[in-house]
């Protein structure tokens, strides 16, 4: 198997090699991760100009890092530093100013919340204005660490499954036309 670490050795031919043979025994890769601000400037708009085949608009992402985002990677790769000095490795990687997106979890976008005016969902990820439209996922988190959102989501998943079967036994979500008789 081709060992993973010879993807951030430097050179080639012999001395390659050899950096990557005196590496080999004792590789240890450690990770960081930070939770990143919301801010109003980071958000997806709609681009008229470019559309799918069905005409809807294609989705821009807008996000940059801010102050707060860059002082937290800065910490994590001193404090990473320091684990790695203590356990006598030696750093391979640590070049990067900004930090690096290596494990987004993309979510936000429809906010949930109590206030209709500050939000598009309720607690059950049911829109403020259309009573039987669902949105279960992540863009419902008004905030998100660093942690995988998966078991989050099956929570609200279930939590909104739940709703949904108890509103529309009582016929909370939509309301059918009763016919005329002639």
């Amino acid at each position: 198997m081709y060992p993973f670490h010879a993807h951030y050795c430097n050179g080639f031919g012999d001395a390659f090699k050899r950096q990557v043979r005196l590496l080999q025994p004792g590789f240890v890769w450690m990770d960081c991760f930070g939770k990143v601000l919301g801010r109003p400037e980071n958000r997806i708009t709609a681009d008229p100009a470019h559309t799918d085949d069905y005409g809807i608009p294609n989705p821009v992402v807008h996000f940059r890092f801010g102050e707060n985002d860059r002082a937290v990677w800065k910490d994590m790769k001193q404090n990473a530093e320091e684990i790695l000095d203590a356990a006598k490795c030696r750093m391979l990687v640590n070049d990067n100013p900004e930090p690096t997106r290596f494990a987004s979890h993309e979510t936000g976008t429809v906010r949930m919340g109590n206030d209709p005016r500050s939000s598009v969902l309720n607690r059950y990820c049911q829109a403020h204005d259309v009573k039987n439209l669902f949105v279960v996922d992540g863009s419902c988190f008004t905030t998100f660490p660093e942690k995988n959102p998966t078991l989050t989501i099956m929570a609200l998943a279930v939590r909104a499954a739940a709703y949904i079967a108890k509103e529309a036994k009582s016929g909370n979500l939509w309301r059918r036309k009763r016919k005329q008789s002639a």
